[in-house]
């Protein structure tokens, strides 16, 4: 008898410290989140993106793949078009740097306040006073943000300053950051990514093979940059950089109230790409005898300068192709169903369950070790059936991880007692 009430006294304390502690403190943390993920991956195909802390306040919510879910219209950008000015308006097709200031120049007697090129802006024998002219022009827009490809080379260069200012800690990504494709160079030598403020991101990473499913992440350094399609979001949103959060095989997400999307553990989009054209298109030429009425709408919203120049590479036609797509995507979440919520239960009920199972559980304590045992395995077969049947029937979050941590703490301090007092049962 003493040996029984000495283990029954250890299951007891042992058991509920274990239980309460998982359930006072894995609310919130990436344990419970993968617990969840772990349940929900049985119910849906992935991607799925899941928000929330865990917490009574702020349950955990799961929003899954939908291929019923279209990009919103209404998120497609206004794009004028670099194309191959067959009309000869300008002094070069592409336009050199004299034509773009021109067209930025009219860009801001438009009212334009923001924008952003999809077109890398290099030149192999540029004109000085077209440089100065195009940087001038950059320099008055309340925001700029800069597209140019990168790669990776056995001769790393430093960061661009426009990139650094768009990127992250490579510390704050959630999840194996090893898998994101590396780069460390700007293969276009002379590219123009703006001034003090602007803003870049990339168009292509030249060192990855074509994919189907664009990527949105690359690791340069200690630091994350973002695609183009990203920095345009954030620009249209007013959203800053360093809200961004990162979670691999997951969700990008643009800040607390900001968009997400679901990417694969690579960092790419992880949605099917759906079609849509810009919300606007002008050509370049049209903007010289432009009214001010052109652009309705447009002072809180990037105009973006793409290049569609029918001599570009082929990865600079594919990514030109799909920019107002990859846009909408980001901005109206595509592909994704609403927010579902699977709150917990009433604190009452998960006490009442939790002092449930850590009395079962000392009552046990005293039995064979054979019916003590057995016991524990279907009592965590239970566990593992209520978790599962209260998400699918009735989305709810079972404490089934504090249930767990008392169920294990039990049966390894029994069998440690039982060791130590073989004869005491």
């Amino acid at each position: 008898m003493n040996g029984s009430f000495h283990r029954r006294f250890w299951v007891l304390l042992f058991a509920a410290a274990a239980g309460t502690a998982v359930w006072k403190y894995t609310p919130t943390t990436d344990g419970d989140r993968i617990a969840f993920t772990a349940v929900a991956r049985s119910f849906f195909n992935p991607p799925l993106v899941i928000s929330g802390t865990g917490t009574q306040a702020s349950p955990w919510a799961l929003r899954a793949f939908s291929a019923d879910s279209k990009p919103d219209p209404a998120q497609s950008p206004t794009v004028v078009s670099l194309g191959d000015d067959s009309e000869r308006v300008f002094q070069s097709s592409p336009p050199a740097p004299i034509d773009l200031a021109v067209i930025l120049s009219n860009l801001q007697r438009l009212g334009v306040k923001k924008a952003a090129t999809a077109a890398v802006l290099a030149w192999e024998t540029p004109d000085a006073v077209g440089l100065t002219a195009v940087e001038k022009s950059m320099a008055r827009f309340d925001s700029w943000v800069a597209a140019s490809p990168l790669s990776r080379s056995a001769a790393p260069s430093s960061m661009p300053p426009s990139f650094r200012r768009a990127s992250i800690p490579l510390a704050e990504v959630h999840g194996d950051s090893s898998a994101l494709p590396a780069v460390n160079h700007v293969p276009i030598p002379g590219v123009i990514l703006g001034g003090q403020s602007a803003l870049a991101g990339f168009s292509v990473l030249e060192s990855e093979s074509a994919s189907r499913w664009y990527p949105l992440l690359a690791r340069w350094e200690d630091r994350v940059v973002f695609a183009f399609p990203v920095m345009a979001v954030l620009e249209q949103l007013n959203l800053p950089v360093s809200g961004v959060e990162v979670r691999l095989g997951e969700s990008l997400k643009l800040g607390p109230d900001g968009p997400m999307v679901a990417i694969d553990e690579f960092g790419r989009l992880a949605v099917p790409l759906k079609p849509i054209p810009a919300r606007l298109e002008i050509p370049a030429a049209e903007l010289i005898d432009a009214k001010g009425d052109r652009f309705p709408g447009l002072p809180t919203r990037p105009l973006i300068l793409r290049d569609d120049q029918s001599a570009a590479d082929p990865a600079t036609r594919r990514f030109s192709q799909n920019l107002a797509a990859y846009i909408a995507a980001i901005a109206s979440e595509s592909g994704l169903t609403p927010a579902s919520p699977y709150p917990r239960l009433p604190l009452a009920w998960e006490i009442g369950l939790l002092a449930i199972g850590v009395a079962l559980l000392t009552a046990l304590a005293g039995a064979s070790d054979f019916l003590r045992r057995l016991s524990a395995l279907l009592l965590a077969a239970a566990v593992f059936a209520a978790q599962w049947i209260a998400f699918g029937l009735a989305s709810r979050w079972f404490p089934g991880p504090p249930l767990l941590a008392a169920i294990l703490a039990a049966l390894v301090i029994g069998e440690l007692i039982g060791k130590k007092t073989p004869h005491n049962s």
